[in-house]
């Protein structure tokens, strides 16, 4: 074992192009499975506990707060001084997942639930090339990854093109412990939308992405276009050992106003979900410090 990045990273003097080699090892090493039941569809994404994978999630978790990652989905090189490149990329990070030293509060409130929201983004993100991920139709632009977990907005706001242009609404639920709350608590907030209460939010999130639409997409946005067409979904992450039949009729999710075909709940279930993601913090500072080891 060295002090040297792993052969496949350069390092955060090339993020850009780290996270595009991530994204690669993140297309290959994950697997996602669809089944259709009667209140939803289950979309089941495994291989983040796998060692290339997580450190994968981790570069690219690192590029989403340096902010390489365009709402085009391309991606560019981050804005930074050379000069400070590193002491301000780990400053960043630390401000978001908090040091070594965190405490368990600050890891249930904070940093787990901003671990998965980052997560949700991969997924859609990864769903651009992989219509597995994401079957109603292409990916192509997405909202930034927020850095405040307590954020009241939406987790996530994507347009995709299907027969007509559509919305995809994500919301991510950490409950380690209890993932059927976090099924309840994600689709009372995706109701909103079937009531119109976060319509300004996604006017103003349309408006956002308007500009990274080619002028053809542009001229296909239509008032309100969501209300015919969008999808849903709800994330959940628990300790495996708190997995459910994530199949089961679950009412919150019956009442979401769109077809059983548009309903996408993404469980992600880990042995032992804190220590995966003590593992993941630890990945993220060494990356960003250029501390990274095989």
């Amino acid at each position: 074992m060295t002090a040297s990045a792993p052969p496949e990273y350069l390092g955060v003097c090339h993020m850009h192009e780290d996270v595009s080699t991530a994204l690669h090892i993140l297309a290959n090493g994950l697997a996602a499975k669809t089944s259709e039941c009667e209140t939803h569809t289950v979309l089941e994404v495994t291989g983040f506990h796998h060692k290339e994978t997580l450190l994968a999630t981790a570069v690219y978790l690192v590029g989403a707060i340096a902010q390489c990652i365009q709402a085009d989905l391309e991606i560019r090189k981050a804005l930074f001084d050379e000069t400070t490149l590193r002491r301000d990329v780990i400053r960043d990070v630390q401000s978001v997942i908090g040091g070594e030293s965190v405490d368990d509060d600050f890891r249930k409130k904070t940093r787990d639930p901003w671990f998965l929201e980052g997560m949700s983004h991969l997924v859609i993100h990864l769903a651009r090339t992989d219509l597995s991920l994401h079957p109603v139709g292409t990916v192509l632009v997405k909202t930034q990854l927020k850095y405040d977990v307590n954020d009241h907005g939406l987790d996530l706001i994507a347009i995709y093109d299907s027969d007509g242009l559509g919305i995809t609404a994500g919301e991510a639920k950490a409950y380690l412990d209890d993932p059927t709350q976090a099924i309840i608590d994600a689709s009372t907030r995706l109701r909103e939308i079937d009531d119109a209460l976060r319509d300004t939010e996604l006017r103003a999130a349309v408006t956002q992405l308007r500009s990274s639409l080619s002028h053809s997409q542009q001229a296909r946005l239509g008032h309100a276009f969501w209300r015919s067409e969008r999808s849903y979904y709800p994330f959940v992450c628990c300790d495996a050992k708190q997995s459910r039949d994530w199949g089961r009729k679950r009412n919150s999710l019956r009442k979401l106003a769109v077809p059983v075909s548009h309903k996408f709940l993404v469980p992600i279930a880990f042995d032992a979900a804190r220590d995966v993601f003590d593992e993941l913090s630890r990945l993220m500072r060494a990356y960003a410090s250029g501390n990274l080891t095989q």
